[in-house]
């Protein structure tokens, strides 16, 4: 009940701020009372006002200006007559993962009427850099990234967000992070996903796993840690032999013939296991086809298992494969939300947001 009330509050607060903008009471420019004066005024906590004025922020109507203090009543007219780009640079809008993102973002901007210039990174540093370049000659307002996925990731990366300091566009990472640097960021819990699934598959027996992991990238990377700590907390050593990396750039549409080749001999080595843990949906197909070209029976014989959903399942195989969903749309309103905040109030602090994926087992969990 006291939390009900909290927000009535809250609402209350904000629409008597808005209703005071309307009539002209609070005309732009304006410095709003003091956040003590407005708590004292309306009877409400501090806490209830620091949460109203930072929801009036986001919303556009009110702003913190560089090197005042205070919060002031926005200029709504002067900033729609500006044009507003929000650039947004992801892997390919063309699959679900990106898809999924990319609607996220333009849901949260469309309804502040703000909009997209699309970027298909298509993993390829060059392209995102020339496109990052480009930039600097529009009217961007802010960028959402993704960093890319290559050979020298976080050197290549480091170096993608250093054209959009230099040019002054701030940016949010979205899904992945780079190491070392401070930034805005919306990203899911990969570790603890792939913990609960690997964990998932050691209470049913599996002792030996082998996982498929791809190109070093924070994702991925926070991934193979999460099958290593549900391991090292069942108190199971991890067999290395059992931990095979491929490019996986390559696998996509269809896996080629070096990666193949080079997967099936890492197969070879890793000795008997009882299943195949592919840490995305690309590296799930290349496993699928390299199982069977060396005669070994899926799902009969191995158990297959996926991080992300699967898109485009092997022979129909998901109802027999546990996976994650992760919140691929939620990701991209929040990263589009973070970014927005920070456009408006650029001297806010750094956030960085984890938010929950969905664990789908092997099959519905019986009625207890």
């Amino acid at each position: 009940m006291a939390e009900v009330e909290s927000t009535l509050l809250y609402e209350k607060l904000k629409s008597h701020i808005k209703g005071d903008i309307a009539s002209r009471k609070l005309a732009p420019g304006d410095r709003i009372p003091a956040e003590r004066l407005l708590a004292d005024t309306h009877k409400v906590s501090r806490i209830t006002v620091k949460k109203a004025l930072s929801d009036l922020v986001s919303e556009g109507f009110l702003e913190h200006l560089p090197q005042r203090r205070g919060t002031y009543v926005r200029d709504r007219q002067r900033h729609a007559d500006a044009p507003r780009f929000i650039a947004v640079a992801i892997d390919d809008v063309r699959n679900s993962f990106g898809a999924q993102i990319l609607r996220g973002i333009e849901d949260f901007l469309w309804d502040r009427r703000i909009h997209t210039l699309i970027c298909n990174a298509d993993r390829d540093f060059a392209k995102v850099e020339e496109y990052f370049l480009s930039l600097r000659s529009h009217d961007i307002a802010g960028v959402i990234f993704a960093p890319v996925i290559d050979t020298g990731y976080r050197e290549g990366n480091t170096r993608l967000v250093g054209i959009l300091g230099s040019a002054q566009i701030p940016f949010t990472l979205v899904d992945r992070s780079i190491p070392r640097l401070l930034a805005n960021y919306v990203g899911a819990d990969h570790e603890e996903s792939s913990r609960t699934l690997t964990r998932y598959l050691i209470e049913r027996g599996h002792r030996r796993i082998l996982l498929a992991r791809g190109l070093e990238c924070t994702s991925m990377d926070e991934r193979e840690q999460g099958y290593r700590n549900a391991f090292e907390e069942a108190g199971i050593p991890v067999d290395e032999r059992l931990v095979v990396s491929i490019n996986d750039n390559l696998v996509d549409p269809e896996p080629g013939e070096d990666v193949l080749k080079r997967l099936k001999g890492l197969i070879n080595r890793a000795g008997g296991f009882t299943c195949f843990y592919a840490l995305n949906d690309g590296l799930l197909r290349a496993g699928v086809v390299a199982l069977r070209s060396l005669g070994i029976d899926v799902p009969a014989k191995i158990q297959l298992a996926s991080h992300n959903e699967i898109e485009r399942p092997p022979l129909l195989l998901a109802r027999t494969m546990p996976h994650c969903i992760e919140p691929t749309y939620e990701m991209g309103w929040e990263a589009a939300r973070v970014l927005v905040e920070h456009i408006n109030d650029p001297g806010r602090a750094i956030v960085q947001k984890i938010l929950k994926s969905k664990f789908v087992p092997m099959e519905p969990e019986k009625p207890r």
